[in-house]
């Protein structure tokens, strides 16, 4: 928690919260992934861990988790988890084709705080998501204002939308789906 907190006081902008999301958090998020078969999971913006933890736990033998975190401070503890299945990548989530095949991720779950980035870098990070995941597969952003609603939908015209209250701050859920 403390080196979240550190993360945060140092880059706020980057971080997007003071605090870790929560496990309720991370379960609302997963409420569509079908754990019970090997799929491709892509995580952005990872943080420390928390919803990361949250998916090794749950997640198929078969399963592959790859995790994006470009601060170094939360990259060092988030690479200290230990699992055949989890590749911790520390590098910008736009170059994210470079580790993950295109129209391979069956879920890109995202903890990035797109409100804090501008239009240019949100397309850019929404354009490779849409080339990822596959046919059917599952975009899942939390964000804590409907600011990128319009956006999202845009995007992902078969979208849904969730609310966590039980996290600090409560965290709006896009559950896209790509056509």
């Amino acid at each position: 928690m403390f080196t979240f907190l550190r993360a945060a006081y140092e880059n706020l902008a980057q971080t997007g919260s003071f605090v870790e999301s929560s496990s309720r958090l991370a379960g609302r998020m997963t409420r569509f992934v079908d754990f019970g078969q090997p799929m491709q999971i892509v995580e952005l913006g990872a943080g420390t861990g928390s919803i990361t933890r949250h998916l090794l736990n749950q997640m198929h033998a078969g399963s592959r988790l790859t995790s994006f975190e470009i601060n170094p401070q939360l990259f060092y503890k988030l690479s200290t988890l230990q699992c055949q299945q989890f590749v911790a990548v520390n590098d910008d989530v736009c170059r994210m084709q470079r580790y993950v095949c295109n129209g391979s991720a069956d879920y890109v779950i995202s903890g990035l705080p797109l409100a804090n980035l501008n239009i240019r870098t949100k397309e850019q990070i929404l354009g490779a998501v849409k080339s990822i995941l596959k046919p059917g597969g599952f975009y899942i952003q939390f964000q804590y204002s409907l600011n990128d609603r319009a956006l999202l939908r845009r995007n992902f015209p078969l979208m849904q939308l969730g609310f966590e209250p039980i996290n600090i701050p409560p965290a709006f859920i896009y559950y896209a789906q790509k056509q």
